[in-house]
């Protein structure tokens, strides 16, 4: 290791910070060859808890810095370190260690491995996003069905209504246009007999769709929908009690 090596980070005051407090460089690279050695002869002067933190915050911190460098691997170290120190808004402080590791066959398989479990997680969480939005998607898609069948209906109930009604004033102006006094008053007879008779369609209409109403499932509605319906029977059991009282 002949090239400089750059200076020891001041160390964090959080927990992890504070159990990996007076590392030096000697001690971090003896916990890397450890490792790579699979051997614990090298002396350390701390617990066994402040070199497991150590050695998770090396390795962590040097694969985010071998991450840097596979994106850049054409260019310099000092762009690989200018991208560390953008991405991570700290400066890679343990070259020592990677220039250790970086031809490590044991390092590179701990990479991969650490690729495949982030890959899988964010595998995981994209497949259970995606699940929940198609369990909902079919529900939203059926209440805009109903939604859009209702006002289809309204709709056409209400032009058709309308068509009726102009129909029939139409007929009514061309029989008062064609034909005499006599009748005209034999037509208002006959209008009143329409009447009579649009009146009974209505009464048979509106009957229709209070039974529809009476007899709608309310299972799959929303709350708003449940309290509609709901309001409207007591409405039509009302009218019902004024005309037919007991």
């Amino acid at each position: 290791m002949e090239q400089s090596i750059p200076p020891i980070a001041k160390k964090s005051t959080t927990k992890r910070g504070q159990r990996e407090i007076n590392f030096t460089i000697d001690e971090d690279i003896k916990l890397v060859s450890a490792w790579l050695n699979i051997s614990l002869d090298a002396k350390f002067n701390h617990t066994k808890d402040s070199l497991n933190s150590r050695w998770s915050t090396i390795q962590r911190m040097t694969n985010k810095f071998c991450g840097c460098l596979a994106q850049i691997e054409n260019r310099n170290e000092s762009d690989t370190k200018a991208m560390y120190l953008s991405n991570s808004k700290n400066a890679f402080q343990l070259e020592h260690c990677w220039r250790i590791l970086r031809n490590e066959a044991k390092w590179w398989i701990l990479r991969d491995n650490l690729k495949r479990v982030i890959g899988k997680k964010a595998k995981n969480e994209k497949l259970k996003k995606r699940k929940n939005c198609d369990d909902v998607v079919p529900m939203l898609s059926s209440q805009l069905d109903e939604i859009k069948e209702e006002k289809r209906r309204i709709h056409e109930e209400k032009k058709e209504s309308m068509r009726i009604a102009f129909e029939e004033r139409r007929e009514l102006i061309r029989i008062k246009e064609e034909n005499n006094e006599e009748l005209i008053h034999i037509n208002e007879e006959n209008n009143e007999e329409l009447i009579h008779i649009k009146e009974e369609r209505n009464e048979v209409e509106k009957r229709k769709m209070e039974d529809e109403i009476m007899m709608k499932d309310t299972r799959t509605m929303d709350l708003e929908q449940k309290e509609y319906i709901r309001l409207r029977r007591l409405e039509i059991l009302e009218s019902l009690r004024s005309k037919f009282p007991s």
